[in-house]
Protein backbone atom coordinates (compact mmCIF):
# COMPACT_ATOMS: atom_id res chain seq x y z
CA UNK A 1 0.00 0.00 0.00
CA UNK A 2 1.30 3.76 -0.44
CA UNK A 3 -0.01 7.06 0.16
CA UNK A 4 0.83 10.05 -2.33
CA UNK A 5 0.41 13.81 -1.19
CA UNK A 6 1.74 17.26 -3.03
CA UNK A 7 2.99 19.94 -1.66
CA UNK A 8 5.05 22.36 -3.86
CA UNK A 9 5.27 20.28 -6.58
CA UNK A 10 7.01 17.35 -4.14
CA UNK A 11 5.75 14.00 -4.22
CA UNK A 12 5.86 11.78 -1.27
CA UNK A 13 4.97 7.77 -1.34
CA UNK A 14 5.42 5.55 1.03
CA UNK A 15 5.20 1.65 0.63
CA UNK A 16 5.00 -1.51 3.13
CA UNK A 17 7.84 -3.88 2.18
CA UNK A 18 8.82 -7.53 3.73
CA UNK A 19 11.68 -8.57 3.49
CA UNK A 20 12.19 -11.83 1.52
CA UNK A 21 15.12 -13.33 1.92
CA UNK A 22 18.31 -12.88 4.94
CA UNK A 23 19.51 -9.51 4.65
CA UNK A 24 23.17 -8.95 5.68
CA UNK A 25 23.28 -5.04 5.95
CA UNK A 26 25.92 -4.15 7.77
CA UNK A 27 26.11 -1.27 10.35
CA UNK A 28 29.09 0.52 12.15
CA UNK A 29 30.01 -2.94 13.86
CA UNK A 30 30.22 -4.94 10.41
CA UNK A 31 29.05 -7.99 12.05
CA UNK A 32 25.79 -6.44 13.50
CA UNK A 33 22.56 -5.81 11.06
CA UNK A 34 20.87 -2.74 10.60
CA UNK A 35 18.61 -1.26 8.34
CA UNK A 36 20.23 1.68 6.42
CA UNK A 37 19.37 4.45 4.18
CA UNK A 38 22.55 4.94 2.04
CA UNK A 39 22.56 1.09 0.72
CA UNK A 40 18.73 1.58 -0.63
CA UNK A 41 19.81 5.00 -2.22
CA UNK A 42 22.94 3.49 -3.62
CA UNK A 43 20.61 0.46 -4.75
CA UNK A 44 18.21 2.70 -6.60
CA UNK A 45 20.99 4.87 -8.24
CA UNK A 46 22.37 1.30 -10.09
CA UNK A 47 19.11 0.11 -10.65
CA UNK A 48 18.13 3.55 -12.58
CA UNK A 49 21.56 3.01 -14.61
CA UNK A 50 20.45 -0.47 -15.69
CA UNK A 51 16.80 1.01 -16.79
CA UNK A 52 18.77 3.97 -18.40
CA UNK A 53 16.95 4.35 -22.03
CA UNK A 54 19.87 6.79 -23.65
CA UNK A 55 23.11 5.73 -25.23
CA UNK A 56 25.18 9.05 -24.44
CA UNK A 57 27.01 8.87 -21.16
CA UNK A 58 27.69 12.13 -20.65
CA UNK A 59 23.64 12.91 -20.87
CA UNK A 60 22.71 9.71 -18.30
CA UNK A 61 25.45 11.04 -15.82
CA UNK A 62 24.43 14.90 -15.54
CA UNK A 63 20.65 13.45 -15.14
CA UNK A 64 22.07 11.25 -12.34
CA UNK A 65 23.22 14.14 -10.81
CA UNK A 66 20.87 16.22 -10.63
CA UNK A 67 18.33 13.34 -8.78
CA UNK A 68 20.65 11.30 -7.21
CA UNK A 69 23.50 14.05 -6.58
CA UNK A 70 27.32 14.34 -7.00
CA UNK A 71 30.22 15.49 -5.27
CA UNK A 72 29.01 19.32 -7.05
CA UNK A 73 24.73 18.55 -5.85
CA UNK A 74 22.61 17.74 -3.42
CA UNK A 75 20.44 14.89 -4.54
CA UNK A 76 16.71 16.23 -4.81
CA UNK A 77 15.55 12.35 -3.77
CA UNK A 78 14.83 11.60 0.09
CA UNK A 79 14.59 8.16 1.41
CA UNK A 80 13.64 7.52 4.81
CA UNK A 81 13.51 4.30 6.51
CA UNK A 82 10.38 2.80 9.33
CA UNK A 83 10.86 0.09 10.71
CA UNK A 84 10.04 -1.79 14.06
CA UNK A 85 11.51 -4.91 16.28
CA UNK A 86 14.22 -5.41 13.21
CA UNK A 87 14.82 -9.28 14.29
CA UNK A 88 18.42 -10.39 13.19
CA UNK A 89 19.59 -13.76 13.71
CA UNK A 90 23.22 -15.14 13.95
CA UNK A 91 24.81 -19.01 12.85
CA UNK A 92 20.55 -20.07 11.94
CA UNK A 93 19.93 -19.66 8.53
CA UNK A 94 18.63 -22.71 6.91
CA UNK A 95 21.05 -24.88 4.43
CA UNK A 96 18.78 -25.43 1.88
CA UNK A 97 19.28 -27.92 -0.63
CA UNK A 98 22.57 -29.93 -0.27
CA UNK A 99 24.27 -30.25 -3.51
CA UNK A 100 27.59 -32.51 -4.59
CA UNK A 101 30.91 -30.34 -4.25
CA UNK A 102 33.24 -30.58 -7.62
CA UNK A 103 35.59 -32.94 -7.36
CA UNK A 104 34.92 -34.27 -3.66
CA UNK A 105 33.04 -36.87 -1.92
CA UNK A 106 31.02 -34.28 0.23
CA UNK A 107 28.16 -32.29 -0.17
CA UNK A 108 27.21 -28.55 0.59
CA UNK A 109 24.73 -26.25 1.36
CA UNK A 110 23.39 -24.39 -1.83
CA UNK A 111 22.81 -21.69 0.69
CA UNK A 112 25.77 -21.70 1.87
CA UNK A 113 27.42 -21.53 -1.70
CA UNK A 114 25.22 -18.64 -2.44
CA UNK A 115 26.14 -16.90 0.87
CA UNK A 116 30.09 -17.23 -0.01
CA UNK A 117 32.28 -15.24 1.87
CA UNK A 118 29.53 -14.51 4.93
CA UNK A 119 30.34 -17.25 7.39
CA UNK A 120 33.53 -19.13 7.99
CA UNK A 121 34.48 -23.04 8.85
CA UNK A 122 34.67 -23.83 12.28
CA UNK A 123 36.20 -27.04 12.68
CA UNK A 124 35.93 -28.09 16.32
CA UNK A 125 31.89 -28.29 15.42
CA UNK A 126 32.42 -29.25 12.00
CA UNK A 127 30.36 -26.74 10.24
CA UNK A 128 30.17 -23.42 8.61
CA UNK A 129 29.57 -20.72 11.18
CA UNK A 130 28.13 -17.05 9.70
CA UNK A 131 30.10 -13.82 10.75
CA UNK A 132 27.63 -11.39 10.05
CA UNK A 133 24.17 -11.48 11.06
CA UNK A 134 21.21 -10.91 8.73
CA UNK A 135 18.01 -9.25 9.16
CA UNK A 136 15.32 -12.23 8.93
CA UNK A 137 12.52 -12.68 6.17
CA UNK A 138 9.37 -11.53 6.95
CA UNK A 139 10.73 -8.21 8.89
CA UNK A 140 8.81 -5.61 7.85
CA UNK A 141 9.79 -1.82 7.25
CA UNK A 142 8.66 1.01 5.30
CA UNK A 143 10.30 3.39 2.39
CA UNK A 144 9.60 6.64 2.35
CA UNK A 145 10.30 8.78 -0.68
CA UNK A 146 9.69 12.18 -1.44
CA UNK A 147 11.30 13.43 -5.31
CA UNK A 148 10.32 16.61 -7.24
CA UNK A 149 7.25 15.08 -9.26
CA UNK A 150 9.37 16.24 -12.89
CA UNK A 151 11.59 12.83 -11.26
CA UNK A 152 8.78 10.79 -10.38
CA UNK A 153 9.15 8.34 -13.52
CA UNK A 154 12.45 8.04 -13.26
CA UNK A 155 12.73 7.24 -9.71
CA UNK A 156 9.33 4.91 -9.75
CA UNK A 157 11.30 2.93 -12.60
CA UNK A 158 14.29 2.90 -10.31
CA UNK A 159 11.89 1.66 -7.51
CA UNK A 160 10.21 -0.91 -9.21
CA UNK A 161 13.15 -2.61 -10.58
CA UNK A 162 14.96 -2.29 -7.10
CA UNK A 163 11.80 -4.59 -5.79
CA UNK A 164 10.92 -6.18 -8.93
CA UNK A 165 14.50 -7.92 -9.70
CA UNK A 166 16.89 -6.87 -7.26
CA UNK A 167 17.86 -7.21 -3.35
CA UNK A 168 19.86 -4.92 -0.47
CA UNK A 169 22.62 -5.41 1.42
CA UNK A 170 25.58 -8.12 -0.21
CA UNK A 171 25.32 -10.98 -1.93
CA UNK A 172 22.31 -9.47 -3.74
CA UNK A 173 23.11 -10.24 -7.04
CA UNK A 174 22.85 -14.06 -5.19
CA UNK A 175 19.39 -13.48 -4.07
CA UNK A 176 19.81 -12.40 -0.45
CA UNK A 177 18.07 -8.98 0.55
CA UNK A 178 15.28 -9.38 -1.95
CA UNK A 179 12.45 -7.07 -0.85
CA UNK A 180 8.55 -7.48 -1.29
CA UNK A 181 5.98 -4.97 -2.24
CA UNK A 182 2.91 -6.01 -4.51
CA UNK A 183 2.48 -2.11 -5.43
CA UNK A 184 5.92 -1.82 -7.30
CA UNK A 185 5.98 -5.13 -8.77
CA UNK A 186 6.87 -4.87 -12.35
CA UNK A 187 8.19 -7.47 -14.57
CA UNK A 188 8.08 -5.57 -17.81
CA UNK A 189 11.71 -5.34 -19.06
CA UNK A 190 12.78 -3.32 -21.96
CA UNK A 191 14.79 -4.83 -24.78
CA UNK A 192 15.07 -2.54 -27.30
CA UNK A 193 19.05 -0.67 -27.20
CA UNK A 194 22.29 -1.60 -27.78
CA UNK A 195 24.35 -3.35 -25.17
CA UNK A 196 26.21 -0.71 -22.92
CA UNK A 197 29.79 -0.58 -21.18
CA UNK A 198 27.93 -1.46 -17.74
CA UNK A 199 25.07 -3.55 -16.22
CA UNK A 200 22.07 -2.46 -17.74
CA UNK A 201 18.75 -3.54 -19.83
CA UNK A 202 19.17 -3.97 -23.29
CA UNK A 203 18.07 -6.31 -26.57
CA UNK A 204 19.73 -9.27 -24.93
CA UNK A 205 18.68 -8.89 -21.58
CA UNK A 206 16.37 -11.94 -20.39
CA UNK A 207 14.45 -12.74 -17.35
CA UNK A 208 13.67 -16.93 -16.27
CA UNK A 209 10.86 -16.66 -14.01
CA UNK A 210 9.54 -20.06 -14.75
CA UNK A 211 10.35 -21.71 -11.45
CA UNK A 212 8.48 -23.85 -9.28
CA UNK A 213 6.83 -22.09 -6.19
CA UNK A 214 7.86 -23.13 -2.70
CA UNK A 215 6.51 -23.21 0.87
CA UNK A 216 9.47 -21.26 1.82
CA UNK A 217 11.86 -19.01 0.72
CA UNK A 218 14.81 -21.53 1.55
CA UNK A 219 13.66 -23.93 -0.94
CA UNK A 220 12.83 -21.00 -4.08
CA UNK A 221 16.61 -19.61 -3.44
CA UNK A 222 17.69 -23.13 -3.42
CA UNK A 223 15.98 -24.04 -6.75
CA UNK A 224 17.64 -21.25 -8.87
CA UNK A 225 21.00 -21.48 -6.73
CA UNK A 226 21.55 -25.03 -7.72
CA UNK A 227 20.32 -23.81 -11.00
CA UNK A 228 22.68 -21.14 -11.40
CA UNK A 229 25.69 -23.21 -9.87
CA UNK A 230 25.04 -26.40 -12.26
CA UNK A 231 24.60 -24.10 -15.49
CA UNK A 232 28.32 -22.48 -14.15
CA UNK A 233 30.07 -25.73 -13.58
CA UNK A 234 28.98 -26.80 -17.34
CA UNK A 235 30.98 -24.31 -18.95
CA UNK A 236 34.29 -26.00 -18.12
CA UNK A 237 36.38 -28.88 -16.94
CA UNK A 238 37.42 -29.16 -13.82
CA UNK A 239 40.06 -26.51 -12.29
CA UNK A 240 39.47 -24.65 -15.85
CA UNK A 241 38.25 -21.11 -16.08
CA UNK A 242 38.35 -20.26 -19.33
CA UNK A 243 34.62 -19.86 -19.69
CA UNK A 244 33.62 -19.04 -16.18
CA UNK A 245 35.34 -16.04 -15.78
CA UNK A 246 33.00 -14.36 -17.89
CA UNK A 247 30.62 -15.16 -15.57
CA UNK A 248 31.93 -14.99 -12.45
CA UNK A 249 35.33 -15.81 -11.58
CA UNK A 250 35.44 -18.41 -8.76
CA UNK A 251 37.56 -16.70 -5.92
CA UNK A 252 39.44 -19.86 -5.43
CA UNK A 253 40.72 -19.18 -8.67
CA UNK A 254 42.96 -16.38 -7.25
CA UNK A 255 45.21 -18.85 -5.58
CA UNK A 256 45.44 -20.87 -8.54
CA UNK A 257 48.88 -21.19 -10.81
CA UNK A 258 46.86 -20.14 -13.56
CA UNK A 259 47.36 -17.03 -16.49
CA UNK A 260 47.31 -13.28 -15.24
CA UNK A 261 44.23 -12.44 -17.85
CA UNK A 262 42.53 -15.02 -16.08
CA UNK A 263 43.08 -14.54 -12.35
CA UNK A 264 42.76 -11.02 -12.56
CA UNK A 265 39.88 -10.67 -14.98
CA UNK A 266 37.24 -10.88 -12.87
CA UNK A 267 34.05 -8.29 -13.58
CA UNK A 268 30.63 -8.50 -12.07
CA UNK A 269 28.36 -11.45 -13.58
CA UNK A 270 25.69 -10.30 -15.39
CA UNK A 271 23.00 -12.79 -13.56
CA UNK A 272 21.08 -11.73 -10.63
CA UNK A 273 19.09 -14.01 -8.76
CA UNK A 274 15.98 -12.76 -6.99
CA UNK A 275 13.20 -14.10 -4.38
CA UNK A 276 9.64 -13.37 -5.07
CA UNK A 277 6.54 -13.50 -2.68
CA UNK A 278 3.68 -14.49 -4.54
CA UNK A 279 -0.11 -13.64 -4.45
CA UNK A 280 -1.01 -17.01 -2.46
CA UNK A 281 2.11 -16.48 -0.19
CA UNK A 282 4.33 -19.09 -1.95
CA UNK A 283 7.68 -18.32 -2.89
CA UNK A 284 9.08 -18.25 -6.53
CA UNK A 285 12.88 -17.64 -7.90
CA UNK A 286 13.67 -16.24 -11.06
CA UNK A 287 17.20 -15.05 -12.86
CA UNK A 288 17.49 -12.29 -14.43
CA UNK A 289 20.61 -11.66 -17.05
CA UNK A 290 21.60 -8.38 -17.87
CA UNK A 291 24.94 -8.09 -19.78
CA UNK A 292 27.26 -5.47 -21.01
CA UNK A 293 30.15 -4.71 -23.50
CA UNK A 294 32.85 -7.09 -22.10
CA UNK A 295 36.02 -5.19 -21.80
CA UNK A 296 39.65 -6.65 -20.58
CA UNK A 297 41.52 -5.05 -22.66
CA UNK A 298 41.11 -1.72 -24.72
CA UNK A 299 42.56 -2.96 -27.77
CA UNK A 300 40.21 -6.17 -27.92
CA UNK A 301 36.89 -5.07 -27.08
CA UNK A 302 34.83 -6.45 -29.97
CA UNK A 303 35.96 -10.18 -29.51
CA UNK A 304 36.11 -10.10 -25.75
CA UNK A 305 32.40 -9.15 -25.61
CA UNK A 306 31.95 -11.63 -28.11
CA UNK A 307 33.15 -14.44 -26.54
CA UNK A 308 31.62 -13.43 -23.47
CA UNK A 309 28.22 -12.94 -25.19
CA UNK A 310 29.21 -16.40 -26.82
CA UNK A 311 29.62 -18.19 -23.38
CA UNK A 312 26.28 -16.82 -21.77
CA UNK A 313 24.64 -18.33 -24.47
CA UNK A 314 25.52 -21.02 -23.44
CA UNK A 315 24.89 -20.51 -19.81
CA UNK A 316 21.52 -19.13 -21.04
CA UNK A 317 20.57 -22.77 -22.50
CA UNK A 318 21.63 -24.33 -19.69
CA UNK A 319 19.19 -22.22 -17.12
CA UNK A 320 16.16 -23.20 -19.70
CA UNK A 321 16.85 -26.46 -19.57
CA UNK A 322 16.85 -26.61 -16.09
CA UNK A 323 13.56 -25.06 -16.53
CA UNK A 324 11.76 -27.53 -18.56
CA UNK A 325 12.58 -25.17 -21.71
CA UNK A 326 10.13 -22.25 -20.65
CA UNK A 327 10.90 -18.88 -22.09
Amino acid sequence: MFYISRFKDIEKREYECEVVTPLFLGSADPKKAELRVPPIKAALRFWWRAMYDGTDIDSMAKKESNIFGSTDKKSVLTVLLHHENTKTVLNDLPTGKMVPVEGKTYRTSIINYLAYGLFEYKSNIKKNVYTKEPIVPETRLKIMVSFPNVFEFEVMKALKALITFGGIGARSRNGFGSLHCAALMDQMIKKNSELKSFTSFSKEAKLFNQFKKHATWSDALSEIGEVYRNARLNLDRRHSWDNRKFISLPIEAQRENIPEPIRHGRHAKPYFLHVNKTTDGKYQGQILFLPYRYKAKADDRDNQTNDYMAVCGKMNEEILKAMGGAK
